[in-house]
């Protein structure tokens, strides 16, 4: 959340240093477009600046009392709101220009050389006005600020509405990144458990038919339980420790069974400087081991691993002893396995779980590394 709120700042003081940049620009309009050829005249300047500081005020007021109300839902009072601020600046600016005397700023800065009337040019005759009228505009005088007010107050809460977005999705990202973290950390804890009791039911049956194999087991469990303590709480792991483990678990599982179960590993002798994500196929191992193989008839668990183009292909086939009572955990791995990969790869993995074959079981995974 820490990200969010230097994020959201950031973003907060470029909007800042935007209109500071526009409103100085608009107060520097009048001096930039003014003929200096015989000076600047202020009492212009000055008569246009209290013009659009008529303006600066109804932005202040939508920024930072109109919009907020906006944000939390109050819609149509937001409208109302700004429409009652346009019509008082009309009304001012109105009554401001409608006014015969200028302000007291004005007249007091009112230079003496400055002649009332411009001298004719050419032949041309002076147009006679009647004192005090004002020259017709084709724009009403008022026009002009209205414009820019709108233009001022829509393109401030523009931005004020895509900070506050900008804010939400970046909240909604980290929150959809900590939701999926969590399932991660749920289902890899729970391969554990299943993992380490598969695994313990096999040296108790060992340990009444070879002691020193049951020791050796014992340790070569302890070394693979550091590795999904430790090694495995990690996002990737080098493929080469991974390798190690399915080779570790395998070899202990191979020591509950007879020779008359086929288990073969097929892995590259020289493999890739790779990471991958830990125990991803260690459950389809594990049920190969748990639903392939039978003590009454010949079984088979063949295992390849293939790295070829930045993939990975993982192919795993056994023989398919179907039981007539499947226990109420048969099934957590495969679904997990399932729930990980989608997590992980969301689109770009190919899972294909085989079962035409009645006495076939194979499964391909396809993923990039």
């Amino acid at each position: 959340m820490k990200s969010i709120t230097i994020r959201n700042k950031n973003f907060g003081n470029v909007q800042f240093l935007i209109m500071v940049f526009i409103w100085i620009l608009i107060f520097a309009i009048p001096l930039l477009t003014t003929d200096t050829t015989e000076g600047i005249v202020w009492p212009h300047v000055i008569k246009i600046w209290i013009e659009y500081g008529f303006v600066f005020i109804a932005f202040l007021i939508n920024h930072f009392l109109l919009f907020p109300q906006f944000l939390k839902g109050k819609r149509v009072l937001y409208f109302i709101s700004v429409l009652c601020i346009l019509t008082i600046l009309v009304l001012v600016a109105i009554f401001f220009n409608a006014s015969d005397n200028p302000p007291d700023i004005i007249q007091r800065m009112q230079p003496e050389s400055i002649e009332r009337t411009q001298p004719p040019i050419g032949n041309q005759p002076v147009p006679h006005r009647p004192p005090g009228q004002r020259p017709r505009e084709a724009f009403p005088p008022f026009g002009n600020l209205l414009i820019m007010s709108i233009l001022l107050i829509g393109f401030d809460a523009g931005l004020s509405f895509a900070g506050k977005w900008l804010n939400a999705e970046q909240k909604k990202i980290i929150l959809e990144k900590e939701n999926v973290e969590h399932k991660m950390a749920f289902l890899q804890n729970q391969v554990s458990p299943h993992f380490f009791m598969n695994t313990l039911n096999n040296i108790h049956a060992l340990v009444d038919i070879d002691t020193e194999e049951a020791k050796e087991a014992i340790i070569r469990l302890s070394q693979m339980m550091a590795y999904m303590l430790y090694e495995s709480q990690t996002e990737k792991i080098s493929i080469q420790k991974e390798i190690d483990f399915i080779k570790s678990y395998v070899e202990l599982m191979k020591l509950r069974f007879s020779e008359e179960v086929e288990v073969k590993l097929d892995i590259p002798k020289t493999l890739p400087e790779i990471s991958v994500p830990p125990l991803l196929t260690i459950s389809f191992i594990e049920n190969a081991f748990k639903h392939g193989v039978s003590y009454e008839a010949s079984s088979f668990i063949h295992v390849k691993y293939v790295f070829k183009k930045g993939r990975m292909y993982f192919e795993i086939k056994n023989s398919n002893h179907s039981k007539q009572k499947k226990s109420s955990n048969s099934g957590i791995g495969l679904e997990n396995a399932r729930k990980r990969l989608a997590l992980i790869y969301t689109n770009n993995y190919e899972l294909d779980i085989n079962q035409n074959d009645k006495n076939i079981f194979k499964v391909n995974l396809n993923i990039p590394v």
